[in-house]
């Protein structure tokens, strides 16, 4: 090791800096916590989804657990309560984790139940989108793109605001990406939130 350039000391050019934390393999501190949870949800007989690595299932007989893991959260559903607090208290003995309850919103995607199950909708993310560009009162149109303007060679910006544009375009992309199917769950079948 050497002395960083403008921090060396010439009366001790022999000496190196004593990190007081590694800065090394950062880039593979998420795969190591996912391999970490992944590695410890298989001891306690949940099974790796093999077309979504994030999703694990376990089953008991007629009892089912769902975890959905996304970075350091975690959406935990069961057929019974028992099995859904025994999957709990299992995850909270080997990581610190916060039970948020009944889940109502995750990765921009809201939760909303009644008699016939739960409601998936992204409404709240769409509005955010919207709201960004200053669009809430905007009308809908049939066609997406301005049919009216010609493009031109100009040697001026496209968009007054690249950094904004870039943002919207990005969230726009995310939404098609995790746009939820239509789907049925039972409305008895509880839903929880983790943090980790």
């Amino acid at each position: 090791m050497h002395q960083p350039s403008g921090f060396v000391d010439a009366s001790k050019l022999d000496h190196a800096c004593l990190l007081q934390r590694s800065l090394y393999n950062l880039k593979q501190a998420p795969r190591a916590w996912f391999n970490r949870f992944a590695t410890y949800t298989k001891t306690i007989d949940f099974k790796q989804n093999s077309s979504h690595a994030s999703l694990f299932i376990l089953c008991h007989g007629s009892d089912i657990a769902y975890l959905l893991l996304y970075i350091d959260d975690i959406a935990l559903t069961a057929t019974t309560t028992s099995l859904l607090q025994r999957v709990i208290s299992h995850l909270s003995f080997k990581f610190e984790m916060t039970d948020i309850g009944q889940l109502h919103h995750f990765l921009g995607i809201s939760v909303q139940r009644d008699v016939h199950g739960l409601f998936l909708h992204q409404q709240n993310y769409i509005a955010d989108i919207l709201h960004r560009p200053n669009m809430i009162e905007c009308n809908p149109c049939l066609t997406p793109t301005d049919t009216g303007t010609k493009l031109a060679p100009d040697n001026s910006s496209p968009v007054s605001d690249p950094t904004l544009y870039r943002s919207l375009a990005g969230a726009l992309q995310y939404l098609t990406f995790i746009r939820p199917n239509i789907a049925l769950c039972s409305s008895d079948m509880p839903i929880h939130a983790l943090s980790a």
